[in-house]
């Protein structure tokens, strides 16, 4: 027997005991070791959203106000119209975010453009098919998965976040703005397999890629690289605009069966204004997925 330090009589060896020890240890998640830090946060110092009764009624009227003051600094905010979008995989539930342009923002929602088969194309519309040019109808529906959306003007101190169902935009809208874009940027979403990995690892066989294509479509070799500099688009969403091409001299390029236009369609945006001491003002519209377009939207104020 083996009296404890409590005074306690214990039947276990003073072996067994070491063992027991050792097995633990082992078996123990190491301690996180860390690799960077942050000891100061900035101080939000916004104006604040006052009452509901300051905000639109409709949540795409308000973003609009709200994206046009971001749009009148592009000193202070050089890119309002970068988001984060996140979605998630169909097969199992794990999410994915990264950041993409929005290019318009209309009554109905928030628009932007990719490919269909890369990893946030996937995930949006796990039914997709390539687009047939000779079928009447689209081989799918056009309606989607949910996505959430999030956009952070830092200078501003205002932000945005929109959670929403996917759809895609009609062909017809899809090649109007695809035929905006400079050659560079429709040579390239033809040559990139979006998401996919490159075999050699290198970025001599995406140029590659790249050549091939110029060939295809008639496009002098080195045109995609020396356009990407104008590749800056209008100075926010719109319907498009030449984006710094000359139409006279364009080669014509259809656009990709497997890319085109999305629109998030929102069911709750929230507005974000930070303010100090960390007691921000937070601002939530909901209403049901699939309203009608006149159907009213929920407003509520959220703690911070």
């Amino acid at each position: 027997m083996l009296r404890t330090a409590t005074g306690l009589t214990s039947h276990l060896r003073p072996s067994t005991i070491t063992t027991t020890t050792r097995t633990m240890a082992s078996t123990s998640t190491p301690k996180p070791q860390p690799l960077a830090a942050v000891h100061n946060h900035e101080t939000y110092l916004s104006q604040g959203i006052p009452s509901a009764a300051s905000l639109d009624r409709d949540p795409l009227a308000q973003f609009s106000r709200w994206f046009k003051l971001a749009q009148s600094q592009p000193d202070k905010v050089p890119e309002p119209e970068a988001m984060s979008i996140s979605t998630v995989d169909p097969n199992r539930p794990v999410p994915s975010t990264r950041v993409v342009l929005l290019k318009q923002v209309d009554d109905r929602g928030f628009v932007f453009y990719t490919n269909y088969a890369s990893r946030k194309g996937r995930e949006l519309f796990p039914n997709h098919q390539d687009y047939d040019a000779d079928a009447d109808t689209p081989p799918e529906s056009a309606e989607g998965a949910y996505a959430s959306l999030a956009f952070y003007w830092r200078a501003l101190h205002l932000s945005v976040r929109v959670v929403g169902r996917a759809e895609k935009l009609d062909r017809a809208t899809t090649q109007a703005y695809f035929d905006s874009r400079p050659v560079g940027s429709r040579i390239g979403a033809w040559a990139s397999e979006q998401s996919g990995v490159l075999p050699t690892g290198t970025r001599d066989e995406l140029e590659r890629r790249v050549r091939d294509v110029e060939r295809r479509f008639g496009v002098p070799e080195g045109t995609a690289t020396g356009s990407a500099v104008v590749d800056a688009g209008p100075p926010g969403p719109g319907p498009g605009g030449d984006e710094g091409k000359d139409l006279d001299k364009d080669p014509q390029i259809p656009v990709p069966p497997f890319w085109g236009g999305v629109r998030i369609v929102p069911f709750e945006v929230e507005f974000w204004a930070g303010r100090e001491s960390r007691l921000h003002d937070r601002y939530r519209y909901t209403r049901r997925e699939g309203a009608d377009e006149g159907e009213p939207w929920t407003v509520e104020r959220l703690c911070p």
